[in-house]
């Protein structure tokens, strides 16, 4: 028995179409005016070369014959800068093998709720936590668990994000954390106690869709749980690893807003009940395990009479890192080289997910396959989309994703929750990026240089002998209402900077400032597109991989 709704959402977009020409234009001004209370004269960022993604097909649209062909499969990737590989795959089984998992069953439903309710019991919730009023679904905006009022999570206590200009209190934290007035134990703000530190952080902005400013709700929904200790979920006898989890949720549809928030209350510890439950985890178990996630979640979230919402994670696990993504919110994980003799800094990110749109050319084939029709603007510009019949007033609604969690009548026509998964290593990670870079220096330094008034050669500059040190792996994802408009190098770039940049030299800046200067620089890109009329939501969380928790 498949699950039906009294009404069906409408495009997650609300008819944004994307403008990449734009991206490098704003964020090479990022920063100058983004922010008004500090200057960014001079800065500027650059794109970097092609970043590697589970199963990203081109843009372009597929011939019907390639469709027809189209095969799911594990897929290798390759970092085009330092040739460091890993492993991806699609946890979608393929449409001959698909059991209908883009519309729960009653019984998978019925499974996933008690599954839901048996993880919040295990993460400590008391029932005013687990219930099911907008008031109580959520961990933000009073933060009352980092605050100390309430108990935390048995996995710990998320770091969650305010708002960085509606949030009087946080914008008086934020320009306190500019001019460096906050003392380094927080005391003087709550902003360090619960959005953030020097290395985790998430912060968001509320859009704008029309009307009066005091009716827009934040769809967008962030995480940031650094440690996350699970462990602690059964009975404290396992030796917690050095774990993180992070991530971003974007909701859409008229109560979006409900589905992105149950799933922040929901996800960390449905995840981290089903880790612990395992005696050995290996990469494969934990693939599975994400996957059921996602789909537990999908089938138990408050999607009816319409919302669903975008889920994208980085889950760490020792030196294992596990990135799980459905929809168009996008995780990356990166890497801040120092040179050790100048002194250089550069940024490169490994892997990004990709946006699961439509268009590509598995995500097509699944949807017309179960009936559904793709959406594709002439000229391919703008935002595919799955078309799917709203069941109340009969009209075509159109969804910009062919992945999410909820969004169950277009689940009727091929929008599954199933995730892509890539798994990386931090020491293998490293290890191959210490040696190109040593090779690339030994490679250089063998070039001379002459003098023309002498005739004497010299070497062409100096090799520097790369170490551990000197590399440093980081993560965060980032809604559409970011990225946008900024593109994901540069963003990279900039959090480095407040990860990774000398806390005493005057131009340091915080991880959270960083991470305010990113989000107004895309509010800005928004602001000049279009007018003042409309601006997504905008999240992102951000964590550094190697430090302690």
């Amino acid at each position: 028995m498949t699950r039906h709704l009294q009404s069906a959402a409408s495009s997650s977009n609300n008819g944004n179409t994307k403008r990449g020409s734009n991206k490098k234009r704003y964020a090479t001004a990022l920063i100058a005016s983004a922010t008004a209370s500090v200057s960014y004269a001079g800065y500027y960022f650059f794109s970097s070369a092609a970043i590697p993604t589970v199963s990203g097909e081109s843009v372009a649209e597929e011939s019907d014959a390639k469709r027809k062909t189209a095969v799911f499969k594990e897929q290798l990737s390759t970092d085009p800068t330092f040739g460091y590989e890993f492993v991806g795959f699609d946890s979608y089984p393929g449409i001959e093998l698909d059991d209908e998992t883009g519309v729960a069953t009653a019984q998978l439903k019925a499974t996933s709720v008690k599954n839901v309710l048996s993880a919040l019991d295990a993460a400590g919730f008391d029932e005013h936590m687990k219930g099911d009023k907008s008031e109580s679904t959520t961990l933000n905006p009073n933060h009352a668990l980092r605050l100390g009022i309430g108990q935390c999570p048995t996995y710990g206590c998320p770091y969650l994000p305010s708002d960085v200009h509606f949030n009087e209190q946080t914008k008086l934290a934020l320009e306190e954390l500019r001019k460096k007035t906050i003392a380094e134990d927080g005391k003087e703000s709550s902003l360090l106690k619960t959005s953030g530190t020097e290395t985790a952080a998430t912060l968001t902005l509320i859009g704008y869709k029309g009307g009066r400013m005091e009716d827009q709700i934040n769809q967008d929904r962030a995480f940031c749980l650094s440690p996350f200790m699970y462990t602690n979920m059964k009975d404290g006898t396992k030796d917690q690893p050095v774990a993180r989890l992070l991530g971003v949720f974007d909701g859409h549809a008229k109560f979006g807003e409900r589905v992105s928030e149950y799933v922040v209350k929901t996800l960390p510890a449905l995840l981290g009940k089903k880790l612990v439950a395992q005696e050995e985890l290996n990469n494969q178990e934990i693939g599975r395990i994400l996957q059921d996630t996602f789909i537990e979640i999908d089938a138990s979230s408050p999607a009816e009479p319409s919302g669903g919402c975008t889920a994208s994670i980085v889950l760490q696990i020792d030196s294992n890192i596990y990135v799980a993504n459905a929809g168009d919110s996008r995780s990356f994980v990166a890497v801040h080289v120092t040179d050790p003799i100048s002194n250089v800094e550069t940024t490169h990110i490994i892997y990004g997910t990709r946006e699961d749109k439509p268009h590509l050319s598995f995500e097509r084939l699944r949807v017309e396959a179960m009936g559904g029709n793709v959406y594709i603007p002439p000229g391919g510009k703008g935002t595919t989309r799955v078309l799917y019949q709203d069941p109340t007033t009969g009209s075509t609604s159109g969804l910009a994703m062919s992945r999410s969690l909820g969004d169950w009548d277009a689940g009727d026509v091929g929008v599954v929750p199933d995730p892509t998964i890539a798994i990386l290593n931090i020491k293998d990670m490293k290890s191959k990026v210490i040696e190109k870079l040593n090779t690339n220096c030994q490679n250089k330094s063998k070039e001379v240089e002459i003098d023309p008034a002498t005739g004497e050669s010299s070497p062409s500059s100096e090799c520097a002998t790369f170490g551990e040190n000197d590399v440093k792996v980081f993560s965060f994802a980032a809604t559409d209402g970011l990225l946008d408009y900024i593109p994901e190098n540069s963003i990279a770039d900039h959090l480095a900077k407040g990860l990774y940049h000398n806390k005493e030299a005057e131009q340091s800046i915080h991880l959270l400032t960083a991470c305010e200067d990113l989000i107004y620089a895309a509010a800005q890109g928004w602001q000049e597109d279009k007018g003042g009329r409309y601006r997504d939501d905008i999240a992102i969380s951000v964590a550094d991989l190697e430090s302690d928790p």
